[in-house]
């Protein structure tokens, strides 16, 4: 064998080794997925719990990993691993919760699941991530996306394409913590709502509540606001920070009501997944009797009455759970059979 030769082939082995390498920083960003197939790439079906599923992973350095199904958290905060292809999230506590292959990372990163036999499987999810800013831009921008128009500034909605980011992981959590330390909510309930906007510059004002709980809440409310005012980003259209209203919304049950809702949905869940959906939506009925708001449950309930044949029925629950605030899944079912 010639020294060219031996020359050449080793430059090609260095070559492909270099491009399988997976950096850790190349996949520092937020990243959300844009679609989730089976391993082959063939769709989900309507039904599958993660066929219209929005997640969001968030990497930062040094291996820093935060994971949200809600577009405007930045979620929960793990840990990150890369090892050879094999991508493992952990627990803070060093516990690892999932693992991917990875497939890809370029513009796409594409993450392989296993399925109940490994990654062979051919039930083995593959997950399609695209940068946000990318995901945002694809999303068409619609009459319904702006507030109002004041002066020179358009303001616009909270959406899925447009929103400011709180700096920490949940706002939602914040306000529940910060009332606490002052009101014990224990035995009492309530739905709250209020709207503000989101200034250029990332303050947060011109706060409304829309549905008060009490005149002791709403004062607390309004002191745990104005003190994380100055804790947002502001929001980014075609690169530009706009302003945005946003909006918060909390829930008090009591025990008595929380706990036959989680014990219904998990039943209503498991008759899904066993798909005996006149069983689930007995059970999703159930939990919504005592927190009808849930617009997961809704969604599902309107997905077990399409597979019934009650598309009427299914529409129903999905406009319901629209006007709750929607998600990616109801949006997207809305538009592919209620029109």
């Amino acid at each position: 064998m010639s020294i060219k030769y031996i020359y050449v082939a080793a430059f090609v082995f260095l070559s492909q080794a270099l491009l399988a390498q997976i950096r850790t920083a190349d996949l520092y960003g937020t990243w959300v997925v844009s679609k989730v197939t089976y391993r082959d790439g063939s769709p989900l079906p309507d039904e599958h719990m993660l066929k219209y599923i929005y997640l969001k992973y968030s990497f930062s350095r040094p291996h820093k990993l935060n994971t949200s199904e809600v577009y405007f958290e930045q979620g929960t905060g793990k840990l990150f691993e890369i090892n050879d292809r094999a991508l493992l999230i952990r627990m803070p506590e060093g516990a690892v919760i999932n693992s991917y292959h990875i497939v890809a990372l370029r513009d796409t990163l594409i993450l392989l699941q296993k399925g109940m036999n490994g990654f062979e499987d051919p039930e083995a999810l593959k997950f399609y991530f695209v940068p946000e800013a990318l995901y945002q831009r694809s999303i068409p921008l619609q009459a319904s996306d702006i507030f109002a128009i004041k002066g020179p500034d358009t303001i616009y909605r909270q959406s899925r394409k447009i929103y400011a980011r709180y700096k920490g992981q949940s706002f939602q959590s914040y306000v529940y913590e910060g009332i606490s330390k002052q009101i014990d909510m224990d035995d009492r309930v309530g739905h709250f709502i209020a709207t503000f906007t989101v200034s250029k510059t990332g303050l947060a004002e011109d706060i409304k509540i829309l549905e008060g709980i009490d005149e002791e809440y709403n004062s607390r409310f309004l002191k745990v606001f104005h003190q994380a005012k100055k804790d947002w980003e502001p929001a980014v259209l075609n690169g530009q920070p706009v302003p945005v209203q946003m909006f918060v919304e909390v829930t008090y049950l009591t025990l008595y009501t929380s706990l036959p809702a989680v014990v219904f949905s998990q039943k209503g869940n498991q008759a899904y997944n066993n798909k005996n959906y006149e069983l689930a939506i007995y059970c999703y009925d159930k939990a919504l009797d005592n927190k009808p708001t849930d617009i997961e449950n809704l969604y599902k309930r309107g997905i077990c009455k399409l597979l019934l044949n009650n598309k009427d029925a299914a529409c129903d629950d999905w406009r319901r759970a629209k006007a709750l605030g929607s998600s990616l899944a109801v949006d997207t079912m809305i538009e592919k059979h209620c029109q």
